[in-house]
């Protein structure tokens, strides 16, 4: 059994040497000859690694409002606050959900659609938005109470940082508002 393995050893190192020789064909098995162009389906270049692009995009607001959110007939004014929660598509955010808190602990749910010119530097977009104000006070109620639900709409500018202002209306009164947000993406 030494024997054999001993040859065999030596066999397979006699060989491997004559195996890294040069070759003595130039020619090649296909009768075309090669060009140094790059193939067309195979890359000449690395894949860029990156990560996946974000398809959600949460929103801090910040801003002033004012106007008859309940049907109370007050017309409180004060600084409100706000969260976004938008989809991106196409790297827009298009629909979005809004938490807004206002002066005496009124708390805006409105749900809305943005359209972007989007030729334009500066990202201008028109918001249409429906939704309601809920009283603290009232509970429940706050769900059937039709005098509450509104519809806005606002114009704004930028994305990711942006700037809107607008109106809205409903059976209780017309309010105004202003804001200033940013936008993470995740």
């Amino acid at each position: 059994m030494r024997v054999f393995v001993v040859s065999l050893f030596l066999t397979l190192v006699v060989l491997s040497k004559v195996s890294l020789a040069a070759p003595t064909a130039t020619t090649t098995l296909e009768t075309t000859p090669l060009s140094g162009e790059s193939d067309a389906y195979l890359s000449d270049k690395a894949a860029v690694l990156r990560t996946p692009a974000p398809t959600w995009q949460l929103e801090l607001t910040g801003g002033f409002g004012g106007g008859n959110y309940l049907e109370r007939g007050e017309w409180p004014q004060g600084p409100n606050f706000g969260l976004r929660f938008a989809n991106l598509e196409h790297e827009k955010p298009k629909w979005d959900l809004q938490l807004s808190f206002e002066k005496d602990n009124v708390v805006g749910i409105f749900g809305a659609r943005r359209w972007f010119l989007e030729e334009d530097k500066f990202i201008p977009y028109v918001r249409l938005a429906l939704g309601t104000y809920l009283d603290p006070e009232a509970e429940l109620a706050n769900l059937v109470e039709i005098k509450r639900f509104r519809a806005r709409a606002g114009v704004g500018l930028g994305e990711k940082l942006f700037f809107e202002f607008g109106f809205g209306l409903a059976v209780a009164g017309p309010d105004l508002y202003a804001l200033l947000g940013y936008g993470f993406r995740f």
